[in-house]
């Protein structure tokens, strides 16, 4: 799983990587580590089918959830979908809706697994695989949403950990994952699988 990332750009440099327009005053930027439950920065197409870089909550609530009991509370259920397994996005109740049509990118610098951070080569912004949801109750909205994750490649599993983010870097890739018109899992299956062996370094954490 992932819980922890790294976004060191300011919005205006995601924006132009991205081809996005951006609220600038709106985002949580620039800033440094971002956990679950966080405010992030997330890529999404508007209603013209432009890319927006919005805030959400890092957790996915999806648009039927209701609270049956103290003990299942919104912020407790959004803690258990932080992440969504590559493996079953299109058939788990919590996000086929969301996979269908509503993907996004959420941008990072880099991604924590095991006390191990991990960049591209270029420490270049990348984005992660994302689904996103707008619950509403009464006069309250809440857009949240999820990393998707697959199996580790060789850096990632050299670390000790058995899951990892589902990286994106190509453009054709961004377009595809955001395209609302592709609802089915076999066009974007390619880019559910971990990144390439080699393609990211990594560096221990300065708390280790």
């Amino acid at each position: 799983m992932c819980h922890h990332f790294r976004l060191l750009n300011e919005a205006r440099q995601l924006a132009k990587q991205f081809k996005a327009t951006s609220a600038d005053d709106q985002l949580p930027l620039p800033f440094g580590d971002f956990y679950p439950l966080n405010q992030i920065p997330v890529i999404r197409l508007d209603d013209s089918g432009n890319r927006e870089i919005v805030p959400m909550e890092w957790g996915l609530l999806p648009f039927w959830w209701k609270p049956s009991g103290r003990k299942t509370s919104r912020k407790a259920f959004q803690r258990k979908c932080f992440n969504a397994r590559g493996e079953t996005i299109d058939t788990k109740p919590t996000f086929r809706a969301a996979f269908k049509s509503r993907r996004c990118l959420i941008p990072a610098t880099e991604f924590m697994e095991k006390g191990h951070y991990f960049h591209l080569s270029d420490k270049e912004p990348f984005v992660f695989a994302g689904l996103w949801e707008r619950w509403q109750s009464g006069d309250e909205t809440v857009e949240s949403c999820t990393i998707v994750t697959t199996t580790p490649n060789a850096e990632v599993q050299a670390v000790g950990h058995h899951r990892m983010p589902v990286v994106l870097t190509e453009e054709s890739d961004l377009a595809t994952w955001l395209d609302s018109e592709v609802v089915e899992r076999e066009p974007l299956e390619e880019m559910l699988r971990p990144s390439l062996d080699g393609t990211l370094l990594v560096r221990v954490s300065e708390k280790i």
